[in-house]
């Protein structure tokens, strides 16, 4: 595809002699990020140099890789799932330093437009990293999706269309040093454990942009993973953050240092199987700010208003339960069990139309389901609702007589 022809390209007209003036800061597709490092970073560290400052109102075109770092490959072979180095995870573009921000400001961030970069999409289980049922598959379970523009296909899960609510997985801003020292003193004692990803390996996976020698290593040793979300934003894999929302986020130090990375085709509410329809992609942004808006409205995480487009399903959903009990076992008001139930009940529904256990947690995962919490309060069980698209079905999969 030549130069000036539509997005993907260029991202500012169709027309070769028509330019909006939009920066377009370019991912190089198949290329780790350590091999392209001065476009961006795996992790989170107020230090990390900024890849370009822009002013109050302007806007920019972030192009990054796949939250594999291109480890993934349009095959059937799943070594790579097996082989996936999970330290590798989350490059990102960034940081952007916008002009005029300050700590205590938020940072309005305009989401105009996301897109595919190479138009092909994976939602793997990885072995070990399969989310609230990862025990159920431990050999994982490798999916590689045709991006079509609206709507995405796989032949790993045939007769399922997933349509498209493309967006960053992950925005967020830069920790100050004293939330960064908080996130780390509350993470680290869960590291021993495997609650919290570990910082460092042993192969030095930490991209950290331009920085190199000892000024790597001294950020290197404290710098945060990018899997959780916090109070910076970061890894928050919301669905309706798409084209045409608006995030307010808190500015911790001067700049913001706004980055944004983990495209995602599609996703459901939870992305449970931890992959939505993962994807290289290009992501349009501008920038504006509400001048010590942390403490004028009580802010201390993201608030967003969501995007005004979304696949229209109507009513057409099927909807499955959970509780925070089950058979003997009972929990206190615990939405994760509940959560947990309905996603087994709906994989076990799924599987009376034909699909297995993988390819039901898949569908779960990664098409536009929605889950809500329905009580908190009808102590002891908490509800939870989990509906699932009839329309994304090539079948008719609602219950009747035969």
């Amino acid at each position: 595809m030549s130069e000036g022809t539509d997005f993907t390209t260029t991202g500012v007209s169709r027309f070769p002699n028509r330019d909006l003036g939009v920066k377009r800061f370019r991912c190089e597709v198949g290329v780790p990020l350590a091999e392209q490092k001065e476009l961006g970073h795996n992790r989170w560290h107020p230090d990390i140099p900024p890849l370009v400052e822009v002013g109050l109102g302007e806007e920019l075109i972030l192009e990054c890789g796949g939250y594999d770092d291109y480890q993934l490959q349009d095959d059937d072979d799943p070594r790579d799932i097996q082989n996936f180095d999970l330290f590798r995870t989350h490059p990102l573009t960034g940081p952007v330093r916008v002009d005029g921000v300050k700590p205590g400001d938020l940072l309005v961030v305009d989401i105009l437009d996301v897109q595919p970069l190479s138009g092909i999409g994976y939602s793997n289980i990885l072995p070990g990293m399969g989310g609230p049922l990862a025990s159920w598959f431990p050999e994982g379970f490798k999916t590689v999706w045709d991006l079509h523009g609206t709507s995405a296909t796989s032949r790993q899960i045939p007769g399922v269309a997933i349509p498209a609510i493309s967006h960053p997985g992950i925005t967020g801003v830069a920790p100050s040093h004293d939330l960064l020292r908080v996130w780390n003193e509350r993470e680290d004692p869960l590291i021993a454990d495997g609650l919290a990803a570990p910082r460092l390996d042993a192969k030095d996976a930490s991209v950290l942009r331009t920085l190199e020698g000892e000024e790597w290593e001294r950020v290197a040793a404290t710098a945060a993973r990018t899997i959780p979300p916090r109070e910076n934003g970061g890894n928050m894999d919301i669905k309706n953050l798409s084209r045409g929302s608006r995030v307010f986020f808190p500015v911790f130090v001067e700049g913001a240092l706004f980055s944004a990375g983990d495209f995602h085709f599609a996703e459901g509410d939870g992305e449970v199987t931890w992959n939505a329809i993962e994807m290289d992609g290009v992501g349009w942004f501008r920038f504006s700010v509400i001048k010590d808006g942390m403490a004028r409205y009580g802010v201390r995480t993201p608030m967003f208003r969501p995007s005004p487009f979304d696949p229209d399903f109507g009513t057409r959903y099927i909807s499955f339960t959970g509780l925070s009990a089950a058979g003997g076992e009972q929990k206190y008001l615990d939405t994760t069990m509940a959560a947990v139930q309905a996603i087994e009940q709906a994989i076990e529904y799924l599987g009376k139309f034909g699909y297995t256990p993988e390819q039901a947690y898949t569908i779960i995962s990664v098409a536009p389901c929605e889950m809500h919490v329905g009580g908190i309060v009808d102590i002891p069980n908490a509800a939870v609702v989990l509906k699932v698209p009839l329309d994304i079905f090539d079948k008719d999969i609602l219950p009747r007589n035969v």
